[in-house]
């Protein structure tokens, strides 16, 4: 008798558990912190790089390796009047191992340069990871601005309708002029204006974090705005991946240079082979030939090849040099003029949170008591508190933005 009355309950709320799980899965808000997970690991430009530093990896393992050996197979020697292998006594098949031998220090050289193109790569994907934070987490705010301001133009809206509605009313009683009802107009207007640049603000930043998360770009986002890790109080230029990168740029020019400097010596070609003979056409055994050969270079031109490419080498060498000097004087000059910005930025948040805020507020407050004599008054003062809070939004936001430049610098 209770468990036929049991089972349509519970299927019940089964149905009702898993119609509402889509719309749960689609309520989830997009936090700042999912986004950077997400960008993380699957951005593509960030996988680029990523295989870039595989790649080199690998270029490390063969690059100082000797070049593989070559086998030589022919007949030499062969009569022309009736190739035929057993008339003459030099006719042989010859089999035979070629080995070249780089100048100097070549093949060391060489796998140096692989390891510094490695650590190149490797400082790459560091930079290019701390600048996809950089770019998501200012793309995020930015958006969570443009939402938050839709809002605030929401409720603006309300308020410019109350008002034209009673200027219009006022007017029709002769309590007010036609000019003050053009100008509540004119103000609607305006806030009528602003939405679509807004809503296709919202768009083109959701398209742009579409391009690092793909379809989760379109989840709301959160609420709240995210607090972002704190700033280091010092700042070493030598550790940041762009310097790192010019660094290894300038190592591996210098390494070219020692290359191009072993193209003075002689390069080394060693050739064995083995040659085969038949016998006679009478039956005589003939002996087998064994032969050895050593191929030197004779870099004798030096003025037209060797001075030339070691001078290019220099050259590129001395431009490296000038590359890490600027990048340095860069990053320092960029924090810098950062820290400066964020120090003004929270010195203004701090006058809008301690002063600006609390006088609107008390403005709107006592406002609240000629409510019922002047609506207009009121709902003016409404909107500059509306104004002001998206103000100091906007200031919130741009500190945020900062922060996440400077943390691009500074690390985390």
């Amino acid at each position: 008798m209770f468990v036929p009355n049991v089972w349509p309950r519970v299927a019940g709320i089964l149905f009702i558990l898993l119609s509402g799980a889509p719309r749960a899965v689609a309520a989830a808000e997009l936090t700042l912190p999912e986004t950077e997970r997400l960008a993380v690991e699957h951005a593509p430009w960030l996988q680029h790089h990523r295989t870039n530093a595989d790649a080199a990896a690998e270029r490390v393992v063969y690059e100082g390796r000797l070049p593989d050996p070559q086998l030589t197979l022919g007949v030499v020697n062969v009569p022309t009047d009736s190739y035929r292998l057993d008339r003459e006594d030099m006719t042989m098949t010859v089999v035979g191992l070629r080995q070249s031998f780089p100048p100097g220090s070549t093949l060391k050289l060489k796998g140096q340069r692989a390891e510094k193109e490695l650590t190149r790569e490797q400082a790459q994907v560091e930079m290019e990871r701390r600048r996809l934070l950089k770019q998501v987490r200012q793309t995020w705010l930015e958006l969570y601005f443009q939402q938050q301001s839709l809002r605030v133009l929401e409720e603006s809206r309300r308020l410019a309708k109350k008002q034209l509605e009673s200027t219009e009313a006022r007017y029709r009683a002769a309590q007010e002029t036609q000019q003050s009802v053009l100008k509540s107009r004119q103000a609607l207007a305006r806030l009528n204006e602003r939405e679509p640049a807004i809503r296709a603000q919202a768009i083109r930043l959701q398209a742009q974090l579409a391009r690092w998360i793909g379809d989760a770009a379109n989840a709301p986002l959160s609420s709240e705005l995210p607090a972002l890790p704190v700033v280091a109080e010092t700042f070493d230029p030598s550790r940041h991946p762009e310097w790192l990168t010019a660094q290894s740029g300038l190592e591996g020019a210098r390494l070219e240079v020692e290359m191009a400097r072993q193209d003075y010596k002689p390069g080394v070609m060693l050739d064995v082979s083995y040659g085969f003979r038949r016998a006679a056409p009478n039956g005589m055994e003939r002996p087998d030939m064994l032969s050895a050969m050593v191929t030197l270079d004779l870099p004798f031109f030096r003025e037209k090849r060797q001075d030339r490419k070691l001078a290019e080498k220099q050259t590129m060498e001395a431009g490296a040099r000038y590359e890490v000097d600027d990048k340095r004087r860069e990053l320092e000059a960029m924090d810098r003029s950062l820290r400066a910005e964020l120090d003004a930025l929270t010195a203004r948040e701090k006058i809008y949170a301690e002063e600006l805020l609390p006088a609107t507020r008390r403005e709107t407050q006592i406002t609240v008591s000629g409510f019922a004599r002047d609506q207009s008054s009121y709902r003016e003062a409404l909107m500059n508190s509306l104004d002001t809070d998206l103000e100091y939004l906007r200031l919130r936001v741009e500190r945020a933005k900062t922060q996440a430049e400077l943390l691009y610098l500074t690390g985390e």
